[in-house]
């Protein structure tokens, strides 16, 4: 039997990691998952 599993996926953007690296330094937060890194 197969039991259902709630899984979240990562967000795309910002490939799970809630923030986007910046090229000149620094970081800046992902707006699509306002910084949890999963997908909503």
């Amino acid at each position: 039997m197969n039991t259902t599993k709630v899984e979240t996926k990562e967000c795309p953007y910002c490939s799970g990691k809630g923030y986007f690296q910046l090229i000149l330094g620094g970081s800046e937060t992902c707006n699509n998952c306002d910084g949890t890194g999963k997908k909503s």
